[in-house]
């Protein structure tokens, strides 16, 4: 959805909101009055969703101006082959409707982090109006009927809810690691003519395009299944069969291992040290966030326990003290939220994850370098087949790692 449709939708929500609270105001109709905290309540779930959407997709704009320079001193050089310009190498088939599974995913968390918060402040808000407001004060119990209904609807209903986005990244990883192992003939690949890689090449994508999340565990093992039911390496594989007179060699060996360097090594190193920045990034914001939500609770807790006592008995506390004692009730959850949404991202563990990653392939391309100073030979194609495997194990252990930090069976939600 684009951000202009949800804008637009945030803006209508705002405009049915500020109706009614002045037709409620004008008409004071008992009806009104007691519904306005409900659509209150509504136009928050709205604005939650999709102002995080929005602020989501101006964050990634301001990332990719802010990393535009690093991302051009990475451009392969004009002689380097693209991928696509070798035999039976295809591009990723593209989606018919892309979807932004992560958006929706972490929308949905950030919403549910939030719902407690909201309905321990229509709570308190409903304890300290004056004679309970009467209407108003009904209305807002009810507001927080229905921002808790929806909290337990959406952990009820949403079940695996990470799993369309997992499945969605893995198979794009996939998809891009098979580009690879066709430009380097190894793997399922290895030993194959143009003609017979093709065919393995049609299949296996087939067999991709179509595969769940169980499938796609199986499909990323670097391993080839034997009839017994045995399984062999890739990577011992290609010394195994380094004299194998059907092993056919590359023609244009330099110009992969020169392709391989920067639009996979290089790529998907760039990439790790940006996520991981962004990952840091965001760790940081909510870090900070945190210890100063504790420590506002601490004094707004004192300020009111200090103007409680200054109070004489039998009088009525001043106004000003109703938006203390929201504050002091919402300051608690709101750090529990700051937590939820926090565990939700997994900055922490995800950035160290790419900055290991991000690591090994620097060993890979320094090696990968050196090869190219080497003049070709059987036994230079063994060793940047090797290293291929390698790389993409590297690969691969990431995504497996990526997987089992962001995959969830059920939201977490506190209450």
């Amino acid at each position: 959805m684009r951000a202009a449709v949800r804008v637009g939708i945030v803006g209508g929500a705002s405009a049915v909101l500020a109706g009614w609270a002045w037709v409620a105001a004008v008409g004071r109709t008992p009806v009104m009055v007691v519904a306005l905290p409900v659509v209150g309540a509504v136009w928050l779930l709205v604005l939650l969703h999709h102002g995080y959407l929005i602020g989501r997709g101006w964050a990634h704009r301001r990332r990719r101006r802010n990393s535009r320079e690093r991302r051009a001193v990475w451009a392969p050089a004009a002689g380097v082959r693209a991928p696509i310009d070798y035999p039976n190498v295809l591009r990723r088939p593209s989606d018919d409707a892309p979807v932004d599974h992560q958006g929706r995913y972490r929308a949905t968390g950030v919403r549910l982090a939030v719902l407690p918060l909201l309905a321990v402040l229509f709570l308190t808000a409903h304890t300290v109006l004056p004679e309970r407001a009467g209407g108003l004060g009904i209305g807002f119990v009810l507001a927080e009927c229905l921002l808790l209904g929806s909290l337990v609807w959406t952990v009820w209903t949403e079940q695996q809810p990470s799993r369309p986005w997992v499945t969605s990244r893995v198979r794009a990883e996939l998809f891009r690691r098979e580009m690879f192992l066709l430009l380097a003939g190894v793997g399922p690949y290895l030993g194959r003519t143009d003609q017979e890689a093709e065919l393995v090449r049609d299949a296996r994508i087939g067999l991709l395009a179509d595969a769940g999340s169980s499938a796609l565990d199986r499909f990323a093992h670097l391993t080839d299944q034997d009839p017994d039911g045995g399984e062999r390496d890739w990577r011992d594989e290609v010394w195994r069969r380094a004299d194998d007179p059907a092993v056919p060699a590359l023609g244009d060996l330099g110009d992969r291992m020169r392709t391989y360097l920067d639009h996979r090594i290089r790529r998907q190193r760039l990439f790790m040290e940006l996520a991981a920045e962004k990952c840091e990034r965001s760790e940081g914001v909510l870090g900070r966030t945190v210890k100063g939500v504790v420590l506002a609770a601490v004094g707004v807790a004192v300020s009111y326990a200090v103007l409680l006592a200054a109070v004489p008995d039998g009088h009525r506390p001043p106004t000003a003290m109703a938006l203390i004692a929201v504050l002091a009730a919402g300051l608690p959850p709101l750090c529990n939220s700051v937590l939820a949404v926090q565990n939700l991202l997994a900055g922490q563990r995800l950035a160290v994850s790419y900055r290991e990653t991000r690591l090994e392939l620097l060993g890979h391309e320094n090696a990968l370098r050196r090869l190219l100073g080497q003049p070709e030979g059987p036994e230079l194609l063994c060793s940047f087949r090797a290293l291929v495997v390698r790389t993409e194990s590297t690969l691969t252990e990431e995504l497996r790692r990526w997987r089992i930090t962001v995959a969830k069976p059920e939201f977490d939600a506190g209450l």
